[in-house]
């Protein structure tokens, strides 16, 4: 069934469904207790020195047990609850984004003194577990020889196939983080920085250093603003304004002109620049939703930000800070117009087909378009979000995709519509989720299935122009998830090596099939059985 289109890279057609995006919120847990301090360089080399997983969950789960029965005898329910279900699941045929606090904090009501002890005890057991799962990151990261990790792998039939491993790294960083939120390590590597005892990105840093101050109503303002702002006033091209006096922007107003001082409220978030002729309303719930999509992104593609040597020198503290992954940065630009009209109007000299289109992410000037309202939802933001992060958190090539290899540009901005909101953070992926069920339902009931050599061979234009346009949208939505998350992540890196050199413009209709070490014939059979399973219930 055709569904409305919005435009993707490049100004390119990608199709649009709803999905809800609420935030979840994960249990912000900590307080100054027994300290313990991370794992020396000496210590995290030896791979003999490193536990699996496995130990390190054989291990939680005995001192949990131990912990949970004390908070139960003192009956301390809530904390006992806390402790039992702290574990993560199984993370099942999707892939978990994990919400990580700023600090440690303690929840207000511990009081007791036996209470505090337990809680004393829960912290200090996380940041033991933690130590151990930072090891396992740097180990995944490092170049080593087979062997050495053996101990450290899945079983061969689920091993990735790359020697080093940067997603998974990134995984386990953040799982260290959720033990531990103050791990310095896995901070520094991945990317924040402390101020005022607390860890935030390097953007909110210098803001801070400048004076600013941040609301989720009204952004980052030079300090002494935001009470103004809520009073309803406006600073507006030096002078302070009501609310709602600003001028509109001229009706037809093109990209070139998205960032231009006199057109519309300003909303600056960590990462983005939003200019806005709809409002500081609308402004602010966009901002909400980009910050939420560079979040996600970070975990699930971060391992597209860095070539894997980087990554390898940041877990080992020896990497430096640089744009877009650890060091400040030009913000990424974002407009929002008024309506649909203004939408249309703006982009259709550039696009004439933007009318078919919810929002797009326009290369030439490096700047997202939304407009609210009217069949507007967060997974909207998320797609163009995903294309933006992709395009300018390292260095690409402008005709990314244009020779072979499109698809995947495509499908992995839709795979990041999948993300639900879960008491630890979110999900993304599953073959239940997103457009992926309906890859499932046209590959299963209808039969439908374009072989991946031919997908993999088709450049922009002809990928564009293909008659089965909707049906091959669901399907490398189903690709997506099956190289991501198919055989417990088996494909996950290769597929991520294989979006870089698609937008680095190193890449040929084989280079997929090589990565991964199989035919596109035998990717075909497992992406179908993929696609066949059931998943277990949520």
């Amino acid at each position: 069934m055709w569904e409305p289109i919005h435009r993707g890279a490049l100004g390119l057609p990608a199709v649009a469904v709803l999905l809800h995006g609420t935030v979840g919120l994960m249990f912000a847990a900590g307080v100054a207790a027994l300290s313990v301090s991370g794992p020396s360089t000496a210590a995290a080399a030896d791979p003999q020195a490193t536990k699996t997983a496995a130990q390190l969950d054989d291990e939680w789960a005995t001192t949990a047990s131990v912990l949970e029965r004390r908070a139960k005898a003192g009956g301390h329910a809530e904390l006992a609850t806390l402790i039992r279900d702290w574990q993560l699941p199984a993370e099942a045929g999707r892939q978990f984004v994990l919400e990580i606090p700023s600090q440690t904090v303690q929840p207000g009501w511990i009081n007791a003194p036996d209470e505090q002890s337990i809680w004393n005890d829960f912290l200090t057991a996380r940041r033991t577990t933690a130590v151990g799962t930072f090891a396992l990151a740097l180990a995944a990261a490092r170049t080593s020889p087979p062997a050495s990790r053996a101990e450290l792998a899945p079983p061969a039939a689920a091993r990735p196939l790359l020697e080093q491993q940067p997603s998974e790294a990134i995984r386990l960083l953040y799982r260290t983080l959720r033990d531990d939120p103050e791990h310095a390590p896995a901070r520094e590597a991945g990317g924040w920085v402390q101020r005022q005892g607390q860890w935030m990105w390097p953007e909110a840093a210098r803001r801070l250093d400048k004076g600013e101050e941040y609301s989720a109503e009204f952004g980052w303002l030079p300090r002494g603003r935001q009470q103004r702002y809520r009073d309803g006033e406006r600073y507006h091209q030096g002078r302070w304004i009501k609310a709602g006096a600003e001028p509109a922007a001229p009706r037809g107003m093109a990209p070139k002109a998205a960032n231009d001082s006199h057109q519309g409220v300003k909303f600056a978030t960590d990462h983005w620049q939003i200019t806005s002729t709809a409002g500081m309303d609308p402004a602010a719930t966009l901002a909400g939703q980009l910050e939420h999509a560079r979040t996600v992104w970070l975990q699930v593609f971060g391992g597209f930000a860095y070539d894997p040597a980087e990554w390898e020198r940041r877990l080992e503290g020896r990497g430096r800070p640089t744009a877009h992954g650890g060091g400040p940065h030009n913000p990424f630009a974002a407009m929002l117009v008024a309506d649909r009209g203004a939408y249309i109007a703006a982009l259709e000299p550039l696009e004439p087909m933007i009318s078919r289109t919810l929002g797009i992410y326009w290369m030439p000037t490096h700047t997202a378009w939304f407009f609210p309202g009217e069949g507007q939802a967060p997974n909207t933001v998320h797609h163009e979000a995903a294309h933006q992060l992709f395009a300018e958190m390292r260095r690409t090539s402008p005709l990314a995709g244009e020779r072979c290899g499109f698809w995947a540009i495509e499908a992995a901005a839709c795979y990041l519509e999948s993300i639900e909101p879960t008491a630890f953070g979110w999900t993304v992926g599953g073959c239940d989720a997103g457009r992926a069920a309906a890859a499932q339902e046209r590959l299963l009931d209808d039969g439908f299935h374009v072989p991946l050599a031919e997908i993999a061979g088709l450049g922009r234009r002809a990928f564009q122009a293909d008659a089965r346009l909707p049906q091959i949208y669901s399907q490398i939505s189903g690709l997506a998830d099956f190289f991501m998350n198919g055989q417990h992540g088996r494909y996950r890196e290769a597929f991520v090596a294989y979006l870089v050199r698609i937008y680095t413009g190193t890449v040929d209709p084989d280079t997929l099939s090589r990565l991964c070490n199989k035919s596109c014939v035998q990717l075909d059979d497992e992406y179908r059985r993929h696609m066949a399973r059931s998943l277990p219930p949520r």
